[in-house]
């Protein structure tokens, strides 16, 4: 009872009518209403079309419109603290994440008050929590608390020790971690950030520590440290494209990871993702099928970057399945999602592109769309398309060259062999200015093979003899299915010459 006391002696009347949080209901100027429901309504999406909206101005600093702004961020940040963590987390996980910080806040507000018994009660609570949920960052500062309250202003030995002693113990466990993440930030810059990487002296020392703190880390039961530890040897075998390696790893990270159903979803989501990326490069593409389609599991909402990616990953599995039926229907769900239209240029593009190659593939008779059971495609035209695709269009080296592919591939179906001409000659000049480094030979062999058809007269046996140099290339260099290599090849270029092929007699 003494520790309530102080708590609502500290919350005074005064105090909580003082408290502003957001609800339906909630007492707010006009104008503060009106920026927040144009916001949660998306009507808005910018400060500029705020200020126009509210004041009729076109100064998004305009001093008004500022001054409201912070207010309304200064009651949206209050109402954080009361929403119901119960209704709004999905695992055991995010209720224990969310109660364990906002209970922390509130200990460290009451131990700056003074009210000591109450504020270490409240730490001591969520200590368990934390310590149970591999909140290492958040245990380490409860335990750095608590180790000088009980060592200097609460007589108390017995607690000083053990709470010494656990600080210790998550002070090298959080210096295990932050070495790991170390890793594991510089590998995903390399992956994500880099259109081409190779397995040199630098990736080989970074796997070779990984390596000799494995045991280390399979020593901890750390959610966190593990999910780091087994990311990072990932990177590297992507890198290596030692796809068995890989497969093998996400099998026994799973096993690990399968057993912590409470914690959040997304490392058995990742490495069921890459597990299936291994089964795709080791073209086992019946078990990658299954198993990309059971991510989805993971991902509870439709249109956001996760299920994006993994549609992505489904859209290539079904084209080297040869089933361009279901890869229309994938294309035709995602472009026809609500959500689609909000995302960011960076993200339609890339799904324009499978549109405009599914269109393809249903101009030559491979896809029939009245077969499907998902809504219709829009009608193509090519020039719209260029539009959509402005962004990428004007990137030298990148998805530029499946644009001028496909453009190609049009001019080529509708027999407009004079364009045709022109297009080969656009791409000879392109591929001789932009595409001599080697991460982009397969994108050079193929154009150069691209440039025999109107050599072999427009016929299937001629244009293959004169371009099986290239083509012998291209086998000899399969694609790693990396993101710079998803980016450009919609198709496979293999697999696309063949379609190609298919146009002309023989």
């Amino acid at each position: 009872m003494e520790d309530l006391k102080a708590i609502i002696n500290l919350l005074s009347v005064q105090k909580i009518k003082q408290i502003e949080i957001i609800t339906e209901d909630a007492e707010m100027s006009p104008k503060t209403r009106e920026l927040y429901e144009a916001i949660r309504d998306s009507k808005i999406s910018s400060d500029l079309e705020a200020v126009e909206l509210l004041y009729d101005k076109s100064d998004e600093k305009d001093p008004a419109y500022r001054k409201l702004k912070y207010r309304l961020k200064q009651r949206l940040i209050n109402t954080l603290f009361f929403i119901d963590i119960q209704s709004y987390s999905r695992t055991a996980y995010e209720k224990a994440l969310n109660r364990s910080l906002k209970n922390w806040c509130a200990f460290k507000i009451l131990l700056d008050k003074g009210i000591k018994k109450a504020s270490i009660d409240i730490a001591e609570n969520v200590l368990k929590n934390s310590i149970k949920y591999d909140l290492i960052e958040l245990s380490l500062l409860i335990l750095k608390d608590l180790r000088f309250q009980y060592g200097l202003l609460i007589d108390n030995k017995y607690k000083f020790d053990k709470y010494t002693s656990m600080f210790e113990e998550m002070s090298q466990l959080f210096k295990l971690k932050c070495q790991i993440e170390d890793k594991y930030i510089v590998l995903g810059q390399i992956l994500t950030k880099t259109k081409t990487y190779k397995y040199d002296e630098s990736i080989a020392k970074i796997e070779n520590e990984l390596i000799g703190i494995r045991n280390v880390v399979l020593d901890y039961d750390s959610y966190f440290l593990k999910f780091y530890w087994y990311n990072s040897v990932a990177f590297v075998y992507l890198i290596k494209k030692d796809n068995e390696s890989l497969y093998n790893l996400c099998q026994e990270a799973l096993e690990y990871f399968d057993t912590k159903k409470d914690f959040s979803l997304l490392a058995s989501y990742q490495f069921n993702q890459k597990k299936a990326i291994a089964l795709l490069c080791l073209q086992r593409y019946d078990e990658s099928k299954e198993i990309f389609s059971y991510c989805f599991s993971f991902i509870s909402k439709t249109g956001g970057i996760g299920w994006q990616y993994n549609y992505r990953y489904l859209f290539i599995n079904q084209i080297l399945l040869y089933d361009y039926q279901s890869a229309y229907d994938i294309v035709s769900i995602v472009l026809n999602d609500p959500n689609f239209n909000n995302l960011n240029e960076s993200f339609r593009e890339p799904w324009y592109l499978k549109e405009a190659f599914i269109n393809f593939l249903i101009k030559i008779d491979k896809i029939d769309p009245d077969k499907s059971n998902e809504q219709n495609l829009r009608t193509f035209r090519i020039n719209r398309f260029l539009n959509e695709v402005n962004t990428y269009a004007r990137e030298k080296r990148g998805l530029n060259i499946t644009i001028n592919i496909i453009q190609m591939l049009f001019l080529i179906i509708d027999e407009k062999f004079d364009q045709v001409l022109d297009k080969l000659t656009a791409l000879r000049q392109y591929n001789f200015r932009y595409l001599k480094r080697p991460e982009y030979s397969r994108s050079s062999n193929f154009i150069k093979m691209l440039l025999k058809i109107p050599e072999g007269d427009y016929k299937a046996s001629q244009i293959r003899k004169k371009a099986k140099r290239y083509h012998k290339a291209l086998l000899e260099n399969p694609s790693d299915y990396s993101e710079h290599a998803l980016s450009l090849e919609i198709i496979p270029y293999e697999q696309l010459w063949e379609e190609i092929m298919s146009i002309f007699p023989e």
